[in-house]
């Protein structure tokens, strides 16, 4: 059994058992940035795996140094491994054709959730609304997935965002179906989102 680890996940804005069927890649409709005015290049969103192809192995590779310069109390090893095993999937967002963000989950498709490890944006694309676009994306792929819901463990400074993408700290979710398959993480508060399998997440809400 892996041996646990500090807290995974941190935004800047802001035993475990396998799964057994594969999620499968997909790319969004790119979208773009106007905050800046439309001198922004297009977004798109990619779902990859290490299933080694040079392609995916390089946009692996951008993505674990994200999660390693933008989680610098995460031990750099244990981000390789995550990133790099083969049960783990990484939404990375694309612009330019270069990953400056992702993140990086576990699904658990018998149970019916994903477990989310690591999420980041890369610091110079931060405060432009890449975290709430890039989960939204994320929140649609795990529908298409049969997914119900999200479950993280976020420390302190990722709480506020988690909260802005829908999680709680109250559970919902039946403890047989996540315990034993998460491992606990000394300093993280669990929470968890809903995945609404009738909304378009990526559609902005009223007002």
């Amino acid at each position: 059994m892996e041996e646990p680890a500090p807290k995974k996940t941190r935004v800047e804005e802001g035993g475990t058992a396998p799964a057994e069927a594969e999620a499968k890649p997909c790319l969004s409709a790119p979208s773009k940035d106007k905050q800046n005015g439309d001198a922004e290049e297009p977004i798109g969103f990619v779902v990859i795996t290490n299933d080694g192809s040079d392609e995916n192995i390089e946009r692996l590779i951008t993505l674990k140094n994200i999660f390693g310069k933008q989680l610098p109390k995460m031990p750099k090893e244990y981000i390789v491994r995550l990133v790099m095993d083969r049960r783990h999937y990484s939404m990375a967002l694309m612009k330019g054709g270069v990953a400056i963000g992702g993140i990086c989950f576990r699904p658990y498709l018998e149970q019916a959730f994903a477990e989310i490890a690591f999420c980041a944006i890369t610091s110079s694309e931060q405060v432009k609304g890449y975290g709430t676009t890039l989960m939204s994306n994320l929140k649609n792929h795990a529908k298409r997935m049969g997914l119900t819901h999200f479950l993280t463990y976020a420390d302190n400074y990722a709480i506020g965002y988690f909260k802005k993408q829908g999680f709680s700290k109250s559970l919902l979710l039946p403890r047989d179906r996540w315990y034993g398959y998460i491992k606990d993480y000394d300093g993280g508060t669990l929470m968890e989102c809903a995945i609404h399998p009738h909304v378009d997440h990526t559609k902005k809400k009223g007002g």
